[in-house]
């Protein structure tokens, strides 16, 4: 798993062409791809400080950033339009798995640095998945010890009972919290999320966040206890740290 790489998928050459002019003077070198297939044989074979940048059509994105996500589940997506994003559009576009999205008002230093923060969330997983590596000896030796399922930094970090540590991105971490705070109770689907306009998202994103984050688990070796209830919702049905059901409350109470 690679836990460093960068994709931008962008719509309009020109401001791609901007953006790329001044990412060099930053540090981030950038490769413009023709289809999906070479962007992932790129991505799997070059090293992870170059910027995958593919082009895409307006009916192609969501397709194009789920396949990412399958592929890369803890690479930095980000989204260029050349148009103006409506904050709906823009919403859906992080739900199902962006991490960021500017459209032609943004300045190039603004998404150079995105870039960088992402680079930066990924070499703390990278970190975190080393030092989990290095003590799975002493976690072995002590197999009985089974701490609980805890969030940390304010929500957007996911702890495991076997010391994993997985960082969220933003809509991970709603679901993680609406789930963490009603715990062990089932959640319905569309209490997970709500736009800023009040109007629910369709189910199918909610479906798509949840699958994504138990690939996401999968790949350290992990089973994330989120449960479907036929008719009713979601349930995380497993052992919480007080501490960390408490954390989703007030970080639920802040964002209201």
């Amino acid at each position: 798993m690679t836990v460093e790489r960068v994709f931008l998928l962008y719509d309009d050459a020109a401001m791609l062409h901007k953006i790329v002019a001044e990412s060099g003077q930053w540090g981030v070198h950038m490769q413009t791809l023709g289809s999906m297939d070479e962007c992932l044989s790129v991505a799997r074979s070059e090293p992870v400080e170059l910027v995958c940048a593919l082009r895409f059509q307006a009916d192609s994105v969501f397709l194009y950033v789920n396949r990412l996500r399958a592929d890369f589940p803890a690479a930095g997506i980000i989204i260029l339009r050349g148009e103006n994003v409506a904050g709906l559009e823009r919403g859906h576009l992080l739900l199902v798995g962006a991490d960021a999205c500017f459209d032609a008002s943004a300045l190039p230093v603004e998404v150079v640095a995105s870039i960088q923060a992402l680079r930066r969330r990924g070499r703390a997983l990278r970190q975190s998945l080393q030092a989990a590596v290095t003590s799975m000896p002493e976690a072995h030796a002590a197999a009985t010890v089974q701490q609980d399922w805890d969030l940390h930094e304010n929500g957007w970090r996911l702890q495991t009972p076997r010391g994993h540590s997985i960082m969220l991105t933003r809509g991970e971490r709603r679901i993680m919290l609406v789930l963490f705070a009603a715990c062990p109770e089932t959640v319905e689907r569309d209490r997970l999320f709500a736009t800023d306009s009040g109007r629910e998202l369709p189910a199918r994103s909610v479906d798509v966040l949840i699958s994504r984050l138990k690939r996401k688990l999968a790949s350290v070796g992990e089973e994330l206890p989120i449960r479907s209830v036929r008719g009713e919702g979601y349930a995380f049905v497993g052992k919480v740290q007080s501490g960390g059901m408490e954390q989703a409350r007030l970080c639920l109470q802040d964002e209201v």
